[in-house]
């Protein structure tokens, strides 16, 4: 059984990732099943600084950010 899953993507990143599979005689839908499939099993792992950035841009795009000054008025300095 399948389902489908829509997110967002860079369009950059899709053709080049659509294009590098194609290379490699895959789709696309093969390869984020593949990538899917070793980051349940943990043998993909995403540091916890590049995790960080990740989750800082989403915030940004979001706009879930509050400017310098207020956190400094925030933390009181």
């Amino acid at each position: 059984m399948t389902t489908k899953t829509i997110f967002n993507m860079d369009i950059s990143l899709k053709t080049a990732a659509m294009k590098k599979a194609r290379a490699e005689g895959l789709t696309l839908s093969a390869v984020l099943n593949l990538i899917l499939k070793a980051f349940v099993k943990n043998e993909l792992q995403i540091g916890a600084f590049e995790k960080s950035i990740i989750i800082a841009k989403e915030d940004i795009k979001r706009g879930r950010v509050i400017s310098q000054e207020d956190l400094f008025k925030k933390l009181g300095i």
